[in-house]
């Protein structure tokens, strides 16, 4: 069995970088709150949290384990500045999932189901109620049976009733087609999962294309997978919980308000149910809360996941980009920064319209030469300074689809929304003459020498 969440965390503790907290804690805004202020705390940000004793419940939490990018390429075993290299290479040569005959997630089975058992958290102060904030969701395309990966949020309703809100992707047309024939759509929700799979679930895959797949190319193994007890699905056979149940058709019930990526309120809206069927877990098994508003963690695994599909695509289109960034700061979805080495006029609005076309939470684009490190927000900020001219390389496009959780869209339906999109193009001009742009420094072979002997300079 490939290494599974309990073995990454062994490796955090083994670097000195799990913090326990032994104290009896209150799932209601407490815990979030010790997690804020540890995120804020440059001593404890590079922690993972696990709290021994939440009240009310009886699995331990385990939370801060997304809110760096270092963290997740920890988690992956890879340098960070690997992950989009790492990323790319898991799209290009995946490895299709197997299925075992058991798996640890089904060491205790509860039927009938109690959701009052798992320490769901509530995060901001305004959410509707306690949330399931890491659910790794897992459907199947009822006309083709092609799996879907990804998460989304689910507040408790009731013992054996979760709201859902679907992100408008893949899984809300899983949704779109059960309902059209007056049918539930079964979903599995795996909480507590080698963190390779929540990122895989960020790729933003074609239509019908399976994540774990790609999240076994992250692995460079297999995902075993384990059927599910009572609905026609297959989940993470070691992952620590699974909730089965179904999204039931033409069922709307009143959800959020929830403290969103955007560090703002998702507004409350009348969304899907999912009735819950049974609940599966380990015997001693570990639960997973993501906090997105006030440590960045959505926009980090998002950040991570979306990157590399996001550079297949706008590559694809301009084959001399080298590099994607989609910032934090955005929620890792508004923002996305394109590096390319430019031959010709055109390219930067070119691979702009690609990542418009490829995700379409991205509103704003800025496009700069190879020679600034997209990473880093202030050599960004230096090419806006440097490069970009607003009467000749800004472009506004309006009325483009968007996403209701862009606080900035107008939503003209539940669920439906435009925006304005904007290309900030700075790149220098080609036909600029070469010493127009050419940086001021100390002539390198004066550096090198520099550098032999430095320590004859401070010893």
């Amino acid at each position: 069995m490939v290494e599974d969440l309990r073995e990454v965390l062994a490796r955090f503790e083994s670097a000195g970088r799990l913090a326990r907290v032994r104290v009896p804690v209150d799932p209601r805004f407490e815990l979030a709150g010790i997690c804020t202020r540890a995120h804020r705390d440059p001593r404890l940000r590079d922690r993972v949290l696990l709290f021994e004793q939440v009240r009310g419940a009886e699995l331990p939490v385990v939370a801060n384990l997304f809110n760096t990018r270092e963290k997740v390429a920890f988690a992956l075993g890879v340098a960070e500045s690997e992950l989009l290299t790492v990323g790319v290479r898991a799209l290009e040569r995946p490895r299709p999932p197997v299925e075992v005959a058991a798996g640890p997630c089904q060491e205790v089975v509860r039927e009938p189901p109690d959701l009052r058992v798992l320490p769901l958290c509530t995060n901001s102060e305004l959410d509707g109620g306690p949330y399931v904030t890491a659910g790794l969701h897992i459907t199947a395309n009822p006309e083709t049976g092609a799996r879907n990966v990804g998460v989304q949020r689910n507040m408790y309703h009731a013992p054996d009733r979760l709201g859902i809100w679907m992100a408008p992707t893949h899984m809300f047309q899983h949704y779109r087609l059960a309902e059209e024939h007056g049918a539930p759509l079964p979903v599995a929700i795996a909480v507590g999962v080698h963190p390779a799979l929540l990122v895989a679930s960020q790729f933003r895959l074609a239509f019908d294309e399976d994540e774990l797949a790609a999240a076994g190319g992250l692995l460079g193994a297999p995902v075993e997978l384990v059927r599910c007890r009572t609905v026609p699905l297959h989940v993470p056979a070691a992952a620590e919980v699974v909730i089965e149940g179904e999204v039931l058709p033409q069922v709307r019930e009143r959800e959020g308000p929830f403290g969103e990526f955007a560090r703002l309120y998702g507004q409350a809206r009348d969304l899907p149910v999912v009735r819950v069927k049974a609940i599966t877990h380990r015997r001693d098994a570990l639960w997973h809360n993501v906090i997105a508003a006030t440590v960045p963690e959505n926009a980090v695994i998002g950040s991570v996941g979306r990157e590399p599909a996001l550079f297949r695509a706008v590559r694809a289109a301009v084959p001399t980009v080298t590099a994607v960034h989609m910032p934090i700061g955005s929620g890792a979805n508004f923002h996305a920064l394109i590096a390319l080495r430019k031959t010709v006029e055109g390219e930067p609005q070119k691979a702009a319209f690609a990542a418009f076309a490829h995700q379409d939470l991205i509103k704003h684009v800025v496009v700069v030469d190879d020679d600034i490190d997209i990473y880093d927000l202030s050599d960004v900020d230096y090419a806006l300074a440097t490069r970009f001219r607003a009467d000749r390389d800004l472009y506004i496009i309006p009325r483009v689809k968007g996403n209701p959780l862009d606080p900035a869209a107008d939503e003209y339906a539940t669920g439906r929304a435009t925006v304005a999109k904007l290309i900030v193009d700075a790149t220098k001009p080609l036909a600029a003459p070469p010493e127009h742009y050419r940086f001021a420094q100390v002539p390198a072979e004066v550096m090198a020498r520099i550098a032999q002997d430095w320590p004859r300079y401070f010893g």
